[in-house]
């Protein structure tokens, strides 16, 4: 009995270890040779080593869709009851102003004089919002990748496919030189996460 349960044991261990060098050598074929590059606005895509990168399987390019969401600043929502992944794309248009004048003129704006500090707002049009979202988060990120104020969040309280929307800022620094980029997240119900759906750029000379 006891001989059968050591014989067991390495019979087990046998085909373990056998399944896990098949799928080593799977995994590995498909990192050496089948990977491929995805390159969004001339920008490369980088995976870490727990992501899952882009692949050709029979010829065919397969994209991880989180990753496809996050370069077409996109929402994504994946529903395990039914195995079905959504893909939202509203249409955010922002424009910023520091001054709005008696008449209802908006002076727009896109550069500032380097080591200014400004306070200004984001007019931002949303449409073709299929889904339902309850809050937005407005950024600021500077030439060099640093948050330069404390993102600011706004809770929607009824979620509609278009509506207008204006977030002030108040002390945005502008003390490099280059580009500064005014991000615009959502927050979809039922997720914890913000994503990224439009940006704006901010030139510091």
């Amino acid at each position: 009995m006891k001989v059968q349960r050591i014989l067991a044991l390495m019979l087990m261990f046998f085909v373990l270890s056998t399944a896990a060098v098949v799928a080593s050598s799977i995994w590995g074929d498909f990192k050496g040779n089948n990977i491929a590059r995805l390159i969004v606005n001339e920008e490369t895509v980088e995976f870490g080593d727990t992501d899952v990168p882009p692949l050709i399987v029979d010829g065919k390019t397969v994209l991880p869709l989180r990753a496809v969401s996050e370069a077409l600043q996109a929402l994504v929502k994946w529903d395990n009851s039914n195995k079905t992944a959504y893909l939202y794309k509203p249409n955010v248009h922002m424009f910023f102003t520091t001054e709005v004048r008696k008449d209802s003129a908006i002076v727009p704006f896109g550069v500032v004089e380097r080591g200014k500090e400004a306070d200004f707002i984001v007019f931002a049009q949303v449409d073709n919002l299929k889904t339902n979202i309850n809050s937005v988060r407005v950024s600021v990120v500077s030439p060099s990748g640093k948050s330069v104020i404390t993102p600011v969040v706004k809770s929607i309280s009824e979620s509609k496919e278009s509506f207008w929307l204006k977030v002030p800022l108040y002390g945005v620094s502008f003390n490099e030189a280059g580009t500064y980029v005014v991000k615009f997240a959502m927050k979809q119900d039922g997720s914890n996460d913000y994503a990224v759906v439009s940006e704006k750029q901010i030139q510091s000379e």
